[in-house]
């Protein structure tokens, strides 16, 4: 059978945050009241104090609580998550003084039969051969941040669970340009590689199924830059199995940042 996979490219935007607004009325006087947007992804749900749009005044501090589904553990939480007390703790507070949106991420506690490998060893594989054609080309390996990373786990793992591949973002989830600096820039690679060329057959190492993502990527223009972009500093990347049909597929996303002006 004839490998194929889907590539494609985009460009990234500045955005900002949205601050507490309106007030309300009470025994202790007028104040302002936040917004707080809680999600999650498969895989499990917020518990405390639920999902959905909650309304708090102005510094309360708010109990967080995730529960993982069978088959599946808590990640972190991402999102507007500057005032959460521990972000890669299942149960924590968040301080409501700014409107904020966040999410619970789950990932599946192991991988499907048949994978030697998981998810986060896909990711780190990824990132090892992207900073090996960088600096075949005497350009700076890419360091590795935590929220590209979060925004990538998400949009590979919206991915799998709504049934699409492409740039868009679901509605609900991050776009590619939450919470840039003025004056940076960011790009996003993204692929969708079997985990095995032919049915029946074997499945494909760990370095294999990457350096096939890898490979495809750098023989494509824009993604090609995307890689050997000299003002990118920074990467993250996310990876969420799918299984469709006789197939199991890697869902790849790999976002880059870095200064627009360096």
């Amino acid at each position: 059978m004839k490998r194929t996979a889907v590539f494609l490219l985009v460009a990234a935007l500045v955005a900002g945050m949205a601050g507490c607004t309106g007030t309300f009325s009470g025994g202790g006087g007028d104040g302002e009241y936040c917004a707080l947007t809680i999600l999650s992804t498969v895989g499990g749900s917020v518990v405390t104090p639920g999902e959905g749009i909650f309304t708090y005044t102005e510094g309360r501090v708010v109990s967080l609580s995730a529960e993982p589904a069978e088959g599946y553990q808590f990640v972190s939480w991402t999102g507007d998550v500057g005032t959460i007390a521990d972000a890669n703790a299942a149960s924590t507070t968040i301080t409501a003084d700014h409107s904020y949106s966040i999410r619970a991420n789950f990932l599946q506690g192991s991988s499907p039969i048949g994978i030697n490998y998981t998810a986060a060893e896909a990711e780190q594989m990824i990132i090892v051969l992207i900073n090996a054609e960088r600096q075949s080309f005497n350009l700076s390996a890419l360091s590795e941040d935590p929220l590209l990373t979060d925004l990538a786990r998400e949009h590979s793992i919206s991915m799998v669970e709504n049934d699409f591949f492409g740039h868009e973002r679901y509605p609900g989830d991050r776009e590619l340009s939450y919470n840039m600096s003025p004056g940076t820039m960011r790009g996003e690679n993204l692929a969708k590689i079997p985990t095995r060329e032919t049915i029946p057959g074997p499945y494909l190492s760990l370095q294999a199924v990457c350096e096939w993502a890898v490979s495809g990527w750098m023989d494509s223009e824009g993604h090609r830059e995307n890689i050997l972009e000299p003002r990118f500093s920074e990467t993250g990347v996310g990876v969420s199995f799918s299984e469709e049909g006789l197939f199991i597929y890697l869902y790849i996303t790999q976002i880059f940042e870095g200064d627009y002006y360096s």
